[in-house]
């Protein structure tokens, strides 16, 4: 398994543990959803940068920005979190690289 599908993984996994409704999330789980989403963000950055544009590159770190907006935006609500928001966010994520 490559670095990004295994940093793909990693943030499906924290945004599931995120969304989980037993036990309650924390805020140390929404960090660690976030940075998931981020890290595997910058991996792709770093391979733009290092490889050059590619349709298929560009494509998945244009859906891993908006998935980052959409968990940025579902896990640091004013009260409580966006489980909805999360939810949209896991299954964009999980469908970047279906597409």
């Amino acid at each position: 398994m490559n670095a990004e599908a295994s940093a793909r993984r990693v943030a499906l996994a924290a945004l599931d543990r995120l969304i989980a409704v037993a036990p309650p999330s924390t805020v140390e789980e929404a960090m660690h959803a976030l940075k998931s989403v981020v890290a595997l963000r910058d991996l792709q950055v770093a391979r733009r940068r290092a490889d050059g544009a590619s349709a298929d590159l560009d494509r998945r770190l244009a859906c891993t920005n908006a998935v980052l907006s959409l968990t940025w935006s579902g896990a640091v609500p004013i009260m409580g979190f966006r489980t909805e928001r999360l939810q949209e966010a896991r299954a964009a994520l999980a469908a970047c690289d279906a597409a």
